[in-house]
């Protein structure tokens, strides 16, 4: 693959090789590879990295006392309780995103009409501590219920807020969509629909590598997602719903489409404590602010349910964690057909 690391042709396609990981984790500095997600004091960094031949991983900073493994550090508190930040940044441990400009100045990279943005990710781990969860018969599953611990790999519009990704736990790949509602305001509208949709799209176990792809082409407004060079799932009405069955977040809102004109790349680890699926309640509400949370079976004005309506501190962290491994990363830009 190193021999693939930029093939650029005349028409501006190309196929880049952005990251093997054989030269270390190169980040936080204007000329590395990678920069942490960050927003106000909050840092998604809660990993430590490690690098060798086989690529990059991180594993969860802290240590779960009962087990020894591997366990998460970083929490966010309700909005009124931390400063005035989004209590839903819980939803960050360890993120990090390419180090890449586009043409319109906002991270990543141009999605150029009549060509197809490609991010691909060779990508594994597991999560740990799970089975410690406090919230009882709320879980079913603790190994594949991606709010208590999972493994990522990332895009979004840092422009429109639109987010592509994939979610893993022990046992199941998700492909995830949805749209953050931080960006309500003057520019963006101030009630445009949020959401986050979490939909099962094939098996995973914890020493399985999986090659995952998200590619869009602009002109078409379709994104699809694909596991081992398997189409598993697409949306061709970006910033709108899909299928109800798979919404776990419900923030409100009208559906607008939205047309990104760049996407960012990234890998992460996180939770997702305040969703609703996969047993019709949330666990934590994470958020007090003005993002509102309503029931994803039946929409606005329903509110959630929650089993922890106060974001207690030791129902954000119980001793849950996870350990993410990626082999290389691939950013492309091909003709569409």
């Amino acid at each position: 693959m190193r021999d693939l690391e930029s093939l650029r042709a005349e028409n501006g396609t190309y196929r880049h090789l952005w990251d093997d990981f054989r030269d270390g984790f190169s980040v936080g500095s204007p000329t590395a590879k990678w920069f942490y997600f960050s927003a106000g004091s909050f840092t998604g960094d809660d990993g430590v990295v490690s690098t060798s031949s086989h690529g990059l991983t991180v594993v969860a900073r802290g240590e779960n006392r009962t087990t020894g493994e591997p366990a998460f550090t970083l929490s966010v508190a309700p909005d009124s309780q931390n400063g005035g930040l989004p209590g839903g940044l819980d939803h960050v441990k360890w993120l990090a995103y390419a180090n890449h400009t586009a043409s319109s100045g906002y991270p990543g990279f141009d999605a150029v009409p009549g060509r197809v943005l490609s991010f691909e990710t060779w990508l594994g781990g597991r999560t740990y501590g799970t089975r410690l969860q406090p919230f009882g018969g709320a879980v079913d599953d603790p190994d594949d219920d991606l709010r208590l611990a999972s493994f990522a790999a990332n895009q979004i519009d840092f422009e429109t807020y639109v987010v592509f990704d994939f979610f893993l736990t022990n046992k199941t790949i998700y492909a995830f969509y949805e749209r953050l509602p931080f960006g309500r305001g003057p520019e963006l509208g101030d009630n445009y629909a949020a959401f986050s949709f979490q939909i099962p799209v094939a098996a995973n176990h914890p020493r399985a590598m999986h090659h995952l792809r998200i590619s869009y082409d602009r002109a078409a407004g379709v994104v699809h997602w694909y596991v081992n060079e398997e189409e598993v799932f697409k949306v061709d009405r970006i910033g709108c719903l899909v299928d109800r069955r798979y919404l776990t977040l419900d923030h409100g809102g009208e559906e607008i489409l939205v047309e990104p004109r760049q996407l960012a790349c990234g890998m992460g680890m996180f939770t997702l404590l305040d969703g609703y699926r996969p047993t019709g309640i949330g666990l934590v509400k994470l958020g007090d602010g003005p993002t509102g949370y309503f029931d994803p079976t039946v929409g606005d004005p329903t509110p959630a349910p929650f089993v922890d309506p106060s974001s207690l501190p030791s129902n954000r962290l119980f001793g849950q964690g996870a350990r993410l491994e990626v082999r290389r990363v691939v950013v492309s830009s091909a003709v569409s057909t």
